[in-house]
């Protein structure tokens, strides 16, 4: 039984397919389906039923899957902090959300590359549903997102590093009312309420019955401030201490809700994987600033 083999399992279960799976490993579909075949033989039992024209797991088959995580975590393991320097190498994968990625993000980055000049730091930015997805297929190491709405799976773990208020942000000359009487007056500029942080001003605007004029929806914190700063409407938006106090220079500030409403920012990454101890020593640098 082969790590090759535990690798091309998970793959599959990752891209969806046999095919897709050789494509991502460089494989042909072929090569893919004699490395399942001689895994199921070697343990006796198949690993995938055909439904249709597709090929599902099983219950064995994502009782192995399950297995060949924990080993191909461990066996990604074991060349971390080794050698002379005792540093750690190669790359770490992360997600951030917009506000974070403006925010404390570069501090801490340049923080964990001091302490680990070999490391390399891959950042993909995206709504925190979409990261969430992403830790959880494997794509990525860890992400820094809202706390997700849904009770956490026992196999991933959240670790909260700040609670951020939200604002109706105007423009610096709107005359500064009450949150209710800034979206009352002015057009809406609505975050996708896909998105966990939009999903929660969507519910604090109709527990409180405020049917505000909406003009536009977007998906991007930074095209939402734009449109603020053309004076084309507010909006709504979590922010921090840091980008709180950068944003009042040049915007109006109303704290939103009744009371006001928070998010939890914070890491959301696998129980075990192999680059845990790198996404710790990211962690206690954001909460040392």
């Amino acid at each position: 039984m082969s790590i090759k083999a535990l690798r091309t399992l998970y793959t599959i279960h990752q891209q969806g397919s046999f095919a897709a799976a050789g494509d991502k490993l460089g494989l042909t579909q072929a090569a893919v389906s004699i490395q399942i075949r001689q895994l199921e033989e070697q343990l006796g039992t198949r690993l995938f039923d055909r439904i249709g024209r597709n090929q599902v797991l099983n219950h064995d088959g994502r009782k192995v899957l399950e297995r060949a995580e924990q080993i191909l975590d461990l066996y990604a393991q074991l060349g971390d902090g080794l050698g002379a320097a005792g540093q750690f190498s190669g790359e770490l994968l992360i997600g951030a959300v917009f506000s974070v990625q403006t925010g404390a993000l570069g501090p801490v980055l340049a923080k964990l590359r001091d302490d680990y000049p070999q490391l390399k730091i891959k950042v993909l930015r995206g709504m925190s549903i979409d990261l969430a997805q992403r830790v959880e297929s494997g794509e990525l190491d860890a992400v820094l997102i809202t706390e997700p709405q849904h009770n956490i799976p026992p196999e991933y773990e959240w670790t909260t590093l700040e609670r951020e208020p939200f604002y109706v942000v105007g423009h610096k000359d709107y005359a500064e009312q009450s949150d209710s009487g800034m979206l009352q007056t002015y057009p809406f500029i609505r975050l996708d309420p896909r998105a966990w942080a939009g999903g929660m001003i969507e519910n604090e605007l109709r527990r409180r019955g405020i049917q505000p004029d909406e003009m536009m929806e977007l998906d991007s914190l930074q095209a939402a401030l734009m449109m603020v700063e053309q004076k084309l409407g507010v909006t709504v938006m979590a922010l921090g201490k840091q980008k709180a106090a950068s944003l009042r220079q040049s915007y109006l500030l109303v704290p939103f809700g009744d009371p006001v409403i928070h998010r939890n920012l914070g890491v959301y990454q696998r129980r075990n994987h192999s680059r845990k101890a790198l996404v710790q020593a990211l962690i206690e640098a954001y909460q040392a600033l």
